[in-house]
């Protein structure tokens, strides 16, 4: 019954944040392990493309429904992805293979905890108030962060994680490449010009 008043209070979002863009190790654990950041993880991400359409305000109503639901799809392929790389046996773990597998255990997360983790890392696209230098840098600096997300989150290494986002960002366009060759050759069999390709 005590077990929920005995654990320190959690940070605010403006102090992970700043242990997000400063890389503090462990940050993206303690945020995917928190149930109750979600809301500090949705007003993060909230704001970040806030800032970063100012100029443009407009922008951000469809900015913020688009952005939000890349992210939910991201997050998943991140989760997905790089379950492909934690499943292998640990190379330390032939000394300690309990150790190993408990490790192993605590990093599967579920998916709302890669949300969470995936929505701080999109603090950098704030950086986009300032029109291309700072929008270059935001996204950069987002890509950096997602990758170290994965890593810490799906405990491994860092090159596996690199890979993961590639695999994860390449997943996506090449269904839309595909959908698009389907709808193109679909079209010209409506228009029976199917016979060019012949």
């Amino acid at each position: 019954m005590n077990e929920g008043m005995e654990q320190p209070p959690a940070r605010s979002a403006w102090n992970r944040v700043k242990a997000v863009l400063r890389f503090e190790p462990g940050i993206f654990m303690e945020i995917a392990q928190d149930n109750s950041a979600t809301g500090q993880a949705c007003g993060v991400f909230a704001l970040a493309v806030l800032l970063s359409c100012l100029l443009g305000l407009p922008i951000v109503l469809l900015a913020w429904p688009a952005g939000f639901l890349g992210v939910v799809i991201m997050a998943g392929l991140f989760m997905l992805v790089s379950s492909m790389f934690a499943g292998s046996p640990p190379s330390e773990g032939l000394a300690e293979p309990d150790d190993g597998s408990e490790d192993r255990q605590d990093h599967r997360l579920p998916y709302s905890g890669w949300l969470r983790a995936v929505l701080f890392a999109s603090a950098p696209v704030a950086f986009g108030v300032v029109p291309l230098i700072g929008t270059l840098i935001g996204a950069i600096f987002n890509v950096i962060l997602q990758i170290i997300a994965i890593r810490d989150l799906s405990g491994i290494s860092t090159p596996a994680a690199v890979i993961t986002w590639l695999i994860a960002m390449l997943f996506p366009a090449i269904l839309l490449v595909v959908s698009i060759l389907l709808f193109g050759f679909s079209m010209l069999g409506v228009f029976g010009l199917n016979e060019l390709l012949n």
